[in-house]
């Protein structure tokens, strides 16, 4: 009996795997603009653009009031907490004032004098339980007004050690990047304009592990000790307070479209 040979699969059964096959890839397809839509064009994804900092992909600038949102959140005894604010006072002030009871000021002309070895809202530095000397943000005479930055902050415990209590509670924008970016809670966490992120202090700000407002010994630096080496050029806290600035403010630009004077300065870091 004569065989035909088998030249190939059956056609039906070859339609049938070429269709699967399509089908397969047209799964891959899907699942591939999925994950770009949730990942790049809602800013999902992240990337280090130095210092500790990160860039949400694809997010667009979020404003309040009209202006670009920057937020601090911390907690009163953090140490890693307080060298941040310092940094963060420094380079918001190319974008706007701080005043003081009504007067101006900047890092390099606050009055170092008005401390208090416990937080108090009528005190400028505090020094905190961890042993830092610190800003104190919550200090309703301490007022920041800007025509480009809408800036926020948020202390969630005080510092009443060894239990510290609640303090302050985060908004319903905050909390949504905290859970996020931030699901572990750790403090600083800092945000710019939703588009930027910060977990910690600035890379300059704790080399090794140890705020720079630190003795090698651990005892924290007196606040008039403090301003008078950030008006050092080339001292440590000088420089890792003005790389953190530095940073901050090329961010800040970036997200107002380097609307602000500072913005043209050739010293800022590309982020």
């Amino acid at each position: 009996m004569l065989l035909t040979p088998n030249l190939g699969m059956d056609p039906i059964k070859l339609k049938l795997k070429t269709m699967i096959l399509m089908f397969a890839v047209l799964i891959i397809v899907v699942v591939a603009a999925v994950l770009y839509i949730v990942f790049f064009i809602n800013g999902s994804a992240t990337h280090s653009v130095g210092n500790n900092w990160f860039s949400i992909n694809g997010a667009s600038p979020i404003t309040t009031n009209g202006k670009l949102w920057v937020n601090f959140i911390g907690i009163e005894g953090c140490q890693y907490c307080a060298i941040e604010r310092y940094a963060l006072f420094d380079a918001l002030s190319n974008f706007g004032n701080w005043t003081y009871y009504g007067k101006k000021v900047e890092l390099n002309t606050l009055p170092v004098s008005n401390k208090s070895t416990t937080p108090q809202t009528n005190t400028l530095f505090y020094h905190a339980y961890e042993g830092d000397w610190t800003l104190n943000f919550l200090n309703p005479h301490l007022k920041y007004t800007s025509n480009y930055v809408n800036f926020t902050s948020e202390e969630l415990y005080n510092d009443q050690y060894p239990n510290p209590s609640p303090l302050q509670t985060l908004t319903p924008l905050e909390n949504k990047y905290i859970s996020k970016y931030d699901s572990g809670g750790a403090v600083p966490f800092s945000l710019i304009g939703g588009t930027f992120f910060e977990i910690g202090a600035g890379n300059s700000l704790a080399p090794g592990g140890t705020p720079i407002i630190f003795a090698p010994n651990g005892t924290g630096y007196m606040p008039e000790y403090i301003i008078s080496e950030f008006n050092t050029t080339g001292s440590n806290i000088n420089q890792g307070i003005t790389k953190e600035a530095g940073y901050i403010t090329a961010m800040i630009c970036r997200d107002i479209n380097n609307a602000a004077a500072i913005c043209s300065s050739k010293s800022l870091p590309t982020v």
